[in-house]
């Protein structure tokens, strides 16, 4: 049997894997902003503040909290949060994600669209 010379290490920094759960979890949709009268959802990097993570050797557990639009199905959000959030930790690193808890803060009406001026006018 040969044996491979290691050329090296790689880790991987706790911020990485906190910054590809936030960015994978703000992709889901009927996520609203966290903090109320903020315009728009703080997607990506903006969404740090929401994910912990902890990560022990080659095993990751995220913690995600967000806010639902009211009229979305709370646990259809909830599970595409744990199921995106997974999928690209451990796609983009190779780490074993062991858990995703996904804590619902808050639920708040979906913010009415602009109203639409007539530009014929």
């Amino acid at each position: 049997m040969t044996e491979k010379k290691e050329k090296g290490r790689v880790s991987i920094s706790k911020d990485v894997v906190t910054a590809i759960a936030a960015i994978a979890a703000a992709d889901v949709d009927g996520i609203a902003n966290l903090r109320p009268n903020d315009g728009a959802f703080r997607r990506g990097e903006g969404m740090k503040r929401y994910v912990d993570t902890e990560v022990e050797g080659d095993n990751v557990r995220v913690t995600v909290r967000i806010t639902v639009y009211y009229g979305q199905a709370i646990h259809r959000v909830a599970k595409q949060v744990q199921t995106r959030v997974k999928a690209e930790i451990e796609k983009m690193t190779g780490l074993k994600v062991s858990a995703v808890d996904v804590d619902i803060q808050r639920l708040v009406e979906p913010e009415a669209p602009p109203p639409v001026e007539d530009q014929a006018a």
